[in-house]
C-alpha cells in the first residue's frame, strides 16, 4: 500500500505536465499566448527533457503563416547586405563587379519571376562558393571564379543559384528540420507570434529566421532541391546559347577540390555520392540537347579572368 502511494505523486505529476503540454499545442490560434506560455513552462521537465522542447516539437511553427512573392522580396532585401558583410565583404574592384553584372544579366532574363529584384555580388571570400536569397539576390566568392574554367561553367553555378530563387526554395525549407534547427529560443517565439498575429512579416520576423535562411543558402538544400536547381541550368542555357554538355564541369572540379569524408561544404556541394549523382543526372538530361555555339557573356568572362586567373594547380584527386 505504502508503495503504491509513494507512486501516485510521481504518476498525477507526469499527467498534469503532460495536459499542459496537450493544452499548449492547442493555442495554435493565438501566437501571441502561445509564446507567452511556452516561456512560462519552458522550465518544467517530463521525463527530463524540458516542456518547451516538447511543445517545439509538436507544433509547427509556421503553422497559419503563409509566405508570398512580396514577402521573399522584402527578405532579400533585409538579409543581403547583412549576409555580404558576414562573408568579408563585397570585392573592392568596381570593373569586377560590373562584369560580374553584366554576365548574369542575360542569365536572370531566363527566370519566370519578373518581380524578382535581381542583383548579384563578388564577395570578398576565396571559399569557392555562391548563394542565393529570396527575392533574387546572388552572391558569388571570388573563390569560385578562380576555379571555374570557362564561361559555361560560371553560367552554370549562376543558373544552378537563380533556380533555387526561381522555385522559391528558402521559403519551403523554413519548415524543414535544418531549418527550424537554426533557429534560437527567442526566435521561436517571435515565428509564432507572428504566425498567430497573421498579416505583413515584421522587422523581427526576419530577424527570427535570419539564421534558418543564411544556413540554407551558404550551406545547401535538401536533395530534391539541389536537383531541381541543377534541372534549371539547362533551361536556362537553351535560353541563352551556353553548351549544356559543359554544365556539370564546376561540379567535377568541387569533387578534385573537397575531401571525399567532407559533408556540407558549400550551398554547392553537400557529398561526394550526392555530387556525383547530379552530375551523372546533368549529362543524361544534358545529352539530347544540341549547342550552336552562341552564347552571350564572353566579353565579360574575360574580364574577371583577368583579376581571377584560373587556379588549376590547387585541385587535388579525392580518395
Amino acid at each position: 500500500m505504502s508503495k503504491d502511494k509513494n507512486k501516485s505523486p510521481r504518476l498525477n505529476r507526469r499527467r498534469v505536465l503532460q495536459g499542459v503540454a496537450a493544452s499548449a499545442v492547442l493555442l495554435g490560434a493565438a501566437g501571441t499566448a502561445r509564446a507567452g506560455f511556452l516561456d512560462a513552462v519552458k522550465g518544467l521537465n517530463i521525463g527530463g527533457a524540458p516542456v518547451g522542447d516538447m511543445l517545439g516539437a509538436a507544433a509547427d511553427l509556421f503553422e497559419g503563416l503563409s509566405l508570398g512573392e512580396e514577402d521573399e522580396l522584402r527578405i532579400g532585401e533585409a538579409l543581403y547586405p547583412r549576409l555580404i558583410a558576414q562573408s568579408n565583404g563585397a570585392y573592392r574592384n568596381s570593373r569586377v563587379q560590373d562584369a560580374m553584372k553584366s554576365f548574369a544579366a542575360p542569365l536572370f532574363k531566363t527566370s519566370t519571376r519578373d518581380a524578382m529584384k535581381w542583383d548579384i555580388t563578388v564577395l570578398n571570400d576565396d571559399v569557392p562558393n555562391a548563394w542565393a536569397l529570396p527575392g533574387g539576390k546572388l552572391a558569388v566568392n571570388r573563390g569560385l571564379v578562380r576555379y571555374v574554367a570557362n564561361e559555361h561553367e560560371l553560367a552554370a553555378v549562376l543558373s544552378h543559384e537563380i533556380g533555387h530563387v526561381e522555385n522559391a526554395h528558402a521559403i519551403k525549407e523554413l519548415r524543414t528540420k535544418k531549418a527550424t534547427g537554426a533557429l534560437t529560443d527567442a526566435g521561436k517565439a517571435v515565428i509564432r507570434t507572428q504566425a498567430g498575429a497573421g498579416g505583413a512579416i515584421t522587422d523581427q520576423f526576419i530577424d527570427a529566421i535570419s539564421p534558418a535562411i543564411t544556413g540554407l543558402v551558404t550551406s545547401g538544400y535538401s536533395r530534391g532541391a539541389e536537383f531541381e536547381a541543377d534541372h534549371f541550368i539547362l533551361t536556362s542555357f537553351e535560353k541563352t546559347g551556353y553548351d549544356p554538355k559543359q554544365a556539370p564541369g564546376f561540379f567535377r572540379t568541387l569533387l578534385e577540390l573537397i575531401p571525399a569524408s567532407q559533408e556540407g561544404t558549400t550551398s554547392l556541394f553537400s557529398s561526394h555520392p550526392v555530387t556525383k549523382d547530379r552530375i551523372a543526372k546533368l549529362e543524361e538530361d544534358a545529352a539530347g540537347l544540341s549547342y550552336a555555339g552562341k552564347k552571350s557573356g564572353d566579353r565579360d568572362f574575360a574580364e574577371l579572368r583577368k583579376s581571377f586567373p584560373l587556379r588549376r594547380y590547387y585541385r587535388r584527386h579525392a580518395v
